[in-house]
């Protein structure tokens, strides 16, 4: 964590290498943008002891899509010009696996399916030079929330999807947990092509309270109250989230 900061302070260092320069260059610069953002693909490195609320097939990695939207707080008044900071949120979903689960039900052998994932919902403040160059470094703290979702439903055969017929969904459940970290990354592109999208390559660290999820072969049915049954465990969130994308 502390090599983070450093980068921290060393993107906002060289950020203010000259403020005032760039605020007369682009007071009334109209390549000046209010929005930015970036859109991406997403891969979810979990630690070693939430990897037991993982356990998948995909080397314990989540897959997924990311959002993020800035403003640029220099924008917000009458005079525009180009801060070194931006505000906004991060909006994803990783996608971590599935598992299968044969119940007997009344003497009935059913199976079903299990999916999960893990979506992030943060707060961003990004700190990043004011010009943009062709390699243009950012850092980012985040907070918010982390969000395990799961679905359970019957499992179809290969015969009975590809004639249509829908699996019904016997339940699902979440938990939520807050979320804390920061990340750093570069875009890449053409410093005079302010509105061409650029290359982004994007890695932040997450830790935050521990998340509640449905334990692997736990389903069960219970005859009395006539329904499934799962088993629920815990497991502290930690994990590298790699990103690459385009920001613009």
């Amino acid at each position: 964590m502390r090599s983070y900061l450093q980068i921290l302070l060393a993107v906002a260092c060289f950020s203010f290498l000259s403020p005032v320069q760039a605020r007369q260059q682009t007071r009334s610069n109209p390549d000046v943008q209010a929005v930015n953002g970036f859109v991406g693909l997403q891969v979810g490195i979990p630690s070693a002891e939430m990897q037991r609320a993982i356990r998948n097939r995909m080397g314990n990695l989540g897959f997924g899509l990311g959002l993020i939207i800035l403003s640029d707080p220099g924008t917000w008044g009458a005079h525009k010009y180009k801060s070194s900071f931006r505000l906004g949120g991060e909006l994803g979903y990783s996608y971590y696996g599935r598992f299968l689960s044969d119940v007997s039900i009344n003497g009935y052998e059913g199976s079903y399916k299990t999916s999960y994932g893990l979506a992030q919902l943060n707060v961003v403040i990004q700190v990043r030079p004011p010009q943009l160059q062709r390699i243009s470094p950012f850092v980012d703290v985040i907070a918010g929330g982390n969000f395990y979702l799961s679905r359970t439903k019957e499992n179809l055969n290969a015969i009975e999807s590809a004639l249509g017929i829908q699996g019904f969904e016997i339940d699902s459940y979440a938990s939520v947990g807050f979320n804390k970290g920061i990340a750093a990354g570069f875009s890449f592109g053409d410093p005079d092509l302010y509105r061409a999208p650029r290359l982004t390559i994007r890695l932040s660290y997450n830790m935050g309270s521990d998340i509640h999820y449905v334990e692997r072969n736990s389903l069960t049915y219970n005859p009395g109250a006539n329904r499934l049954e799962y088993q629920v465990g815990r497991a502290p969130v930690r994990y590298f989230m790699a990103q690459l994308g385009v920001s613009f």
